[in-house]
């Protein structure tokens, strides 16, 4: 079962990463794709899990769950941030992020599809609805105030963080729920085609980004970092979730988010502030590469409970 889930997963990255090295999609196409992937397919792909009114609904418990497992950790990566590795509070907020936002959007979509279809994505939105909501705008507040800008900027970045086409999509696939309207068919038209290529597109242009990242670190941070998110983080999630007598599909959605590689949008939010940007690349790139391993024990150990 694993190995059926995760091989074409994977394949779709090393395709990615194939066409990045030899040259056939530059970082210029690769960037344009990743573009079309994060305002078009993805979130198209969003809006439908939520706006059909399958799934997803009354699902708050997993979101909850979630949040506390990744408040938890960043604590313990701050601690260890500051005391071991002697980061700034910059530097921690950057190696936080790392250590508790998965790339649930690129890599987590097309896994959760192919675990439970469109429940598993109208439950990973819930996270998603996390991530984007609460981590981002807090991971911003925090590097704009470290790093002395006025109010003013602060005010324009959480503006950026919350008015994002996935977050919209989120919001409008929640508001079309509400309704109990299905899609009409000529709207079901435009997002159909979009919402399932989604998964194809995202890995293939996340395993390009990977492609150029550099893997070699001077600093033990990246590797603390991965060892954080891929083992610390879901077995913190798993405990939270079974003490908490969360059902079995929503455990299993957050477990295998919180196994997930770090998004790039913790690189993107470090090198847009200058602090620790050149380790969360290779915290990216090596964990993205490492996922394969966390993602397929969780899925198997799942599969055998």
């Amino acid at each position: 079962m694993t190995v059926t889930i995760l091989a074409p997963i994977f394949t779709l990255l090393a395709i990615g990463f194939a066409a990045a090295r030899t040259g056939l999609l530059t970082a210029e196409g690769n960037a344009g794709l990743l573009k079309t992937v994060s305002c078009f397919a993805i979130p198209a792909l969003l809006f439908r899990s939520l706006a059909d009114g399958r799934g997803g609904s009354g699902n708050a418990e997993i979101a909850i769950v979630y949040l506390c497992g990744c408040a938890a950790l960043l604590v313990v990566a701050f601690i260890y941030g500051r005391m071991a590795l002697r980061l700034s509070l910059a530097e921690c907020v950057v190696f936080g992020m790392g250590v508790i936002y998965s790339n649930s959007s690129l890599i987590g979509v097309p896994i959760a599809q192919a675990l439970l279809g469109r429940e598993g994505v109208a439950l990973l939105s819930e996270i998603i609805a996390v991530h984007t909501l609460v981590l981002i705008p807090a991971a911003t507040l925090l590097l704009a105030f470290s790093e002395g800008e006025g109010p003013g900027r602060v005010s324009k970045a959480l503006v950026a963080a919350v008015s994002n086409p996935m977050t919209l999509s989120l919001a409008a696939g929640l508001a079309w729920r509400q309704t109990g309207v299905p899609l009409p068919a000529p709207l079901d038209h435009i997002v159909g085609p979009l919402a399932d290529a989604a998964p194809a597109i995202a890995l293939i242009a996340l395993g390009a980004t990977v492609a150029r990242v550099p893997l070699l670190a001077t600093s033990a941070a990246p590797f603390a970092s991965v060892v954080l998110k891929l083992v610390v983080h879901p077995l913190l999630i798993w405990t939270i979730a079974r003490n908490m007598g969360l059902p079995h599909d929503q455990t299993l959605i957050a477990t295998v988010t919180a196994a997930l590689p770090p998004g790039i949008n913790v690189y993107v939010l470090a090198a847009h502030f200058g602090r620790h940007a050149e380790d969360a690349a290779r915290s990216f790139a090596l964990a993205t590469t490492l996922s394969a391993v966390s993602v397929a024990v969780v899925v198997q150990a799942f599969a055998w409970g």
